[in-house]
């Protein structure tokens, strides 16, 4: 199934879920990446992958030795992203991220040094989205970053309580546009 057609379906049947009608542009894609010290990384999560034209990105720019988890719910876009992409250096997860700490254990993976994250926290319940941004902030490095982007700017309230620097950018050329926030400990 193309890409396009599978993220649309799936946002008619879980727009809460998916958040946007279709992939992220290049702009927000870049404006993500732009945060990642590609050189310096051995270990990114990503949350909410979809159908992985992040993944894809930080793949294009990762170390050899890197590892990538990345946490998707939907089993459909997890099949899909096996399909697509076939790298040693990515782990699809069928879960949700605020199970990451399991996964880190189970791959023996001490910290994460950089988190990306397109889920619509707009969309989740507050117990949720309150679990895995604590889990986020105390699974990442001294010097980890979590990187994230949303619809609507009413995220760093929420932040805020678990990152002491927060920068957010605003992206007016995506479908939504959206803000990139980016929190570092």
């Amino acid at each position: 199934m193309d890409e396009k057609i599978l993220f649309f379906s799936a946002f008619l049947r879980y727009p809460k879920e998916i958040g946007s009608v279709i992939p992220s542009s290049k702009y927000l894609k870049e404006g993500i990446i732009k945060n990642i010290d590609f050189k310096n990384a051995r270990y990114i999560a990503e949350y909410g992958p979809g159908t992985g034209c992040i993944t894809v990105e930080i793949l294009k720019r990762a170390r050899k030795d890197a590892k990538i988890l990345c946490f998707e719910i939907n089993k459909k876009f997890c099949a899909y992203l096996r399909r697509k992409i076939r790298d040693e250096r990515l782990i699809i997860i069928n879960d949700s991220a605020e199970n990451i700490k399991k996964y880190l254990k189970k791959f023996g993976i001490p910290k994460i040094d950089y988190i990306v994250s397109s889920l619509p926290f707009s969309f989740i319940p507050d117990e949720k989205k309150y679990i895995i941004i604590e889990e986020t902030k105390n699974i990442l490095n001294n010097n980890g970053k979590f990187v994230l982007y949303q619809n609507l700017n009413r995220l760093k309230r929420h932040l805020c309580n678990y990152f002491p620097n927060i920068s957010i950018k605003f992206v007016p050329l995506n479908i939504p546009p959206s803000f990139i926030y980016v929190c570092g400990k």
